[in-house]
C-alpha cells in the first residue's frame, strides 16, 4: 500500500498517525503477515529540523564571539544574536497565517536567510558604536536614532533588492510553485523581520 498525505497536511503527523493505525491492525494481521515500511520520511524531517537547529546554534555562536571581540561589548553580541531567532520565530508565525506549512523547503528558506538576517543587526551594531565613540555626552538612545536612521535606509533596500530577486520564484505555478513557495515566503519572511 502507498499513504499519500493530503496537500497542506503536516507530514509528521501524518507519519505518526499512519504509524500508529498500523500499530494497532498488526494484532489483527493472520500469523505470517507483517507490514514492512519501504519508504518513511520521518528521519528525513528529522535530520532537517535537527540540522537547521545545529546551524542556527553555530550561527549564534560565531555571531556573538565575533561581535565580542571586535566590540569589545557583549550585550551589543546579544542585540545580533537575538535578531535570528525572533525573525525565524516571526516567519514561522507568518507563513502559518498564510496556510503554508513547515517543510524541507521553507527550512532551506530560513539557511538561505540566516546569513541575510544578521547582517544588518551588525552593520547596524557596529554603527551605533562608532556613534557611541565619537560622542559620549549626547543620550544613549538619541545616537541609536541617529546610528538607525544613517544605515537604516541602506540595510532596508539592499534586503529589498535580495528580495525582488526572488520574484521569479514567486511566480512559479503547478507543482514548481509548490514546492518552491514555501522557500521564499520563509526566506522574504525571515529577512523582513530581522
Amino acid at each position: 500500500g502507498i499513504i499519500v498525505a493530503r496537500a497542506g497536511a503536516n507530514a509528521q503527523r501524518t507519519i505518526d498517525a499512519v504509524k500508529e493505525k498500523l500499530a494497532s491492525l498488526e494484532s489483527s494481521l493472520p500469523p505470517g503477515i507483517e507490514v514492512v515500511t519501504v519508504y518513511d520520511r520521518s528521519a528525513l524531517i528529522a535530520r532537517a529540523v535537527a540540522n537547521l537547529w545545529n546551524k542556527l546554534s553555530q550561527e549564534l555562536l560565531l555571531v556573538a564571539i565575533v561581535c565580542a571581540l571586535f566590540l569589545f561589548h557583549l550585550r551589543s553580541a546579544l542585540v545580533a544574536v537575538i535578531t535570528l531567532p525572533i525573525g525565524i520565530l516571526l516567519a514561522f508565525i507568518a507563513i502559518r497565517l498564510q496556510g503554508l506549512n513547515a517543510n524541507i523547503m521553507s527550512l532551506g528558506g530560513i539557511a538561505l536567510a540566516m546569513g541575510t538576517m544578521i547582517d544588518g543587526a551588525i552593520v547596524l551594531t557596529e554603527n551605533m558604536h562608532r556613534h557611541l565613540d565619537r560622542d559620549r555626552d549626547t543620550p544613549r538612545w538619541t545616537l541609536v536614532a541617529r546610528a538607525a536612521t544613517e544605515v537604516g535606509p541602506s540595510l532596508f533596500f539592499s534586503l529589498l533588492i535580495i528580495t525582488v530577486s526572488f520574484l521569479p520564484v514567486f511566480t512559479l505555478e503547478a507543482q514548481e510553485g509548490r514546492l518552491f513557495a514555501p522557500l521564499a515566503f520563509t526566506k522574504t519572511w525571515a529577512m523582513a523581520a530581522a
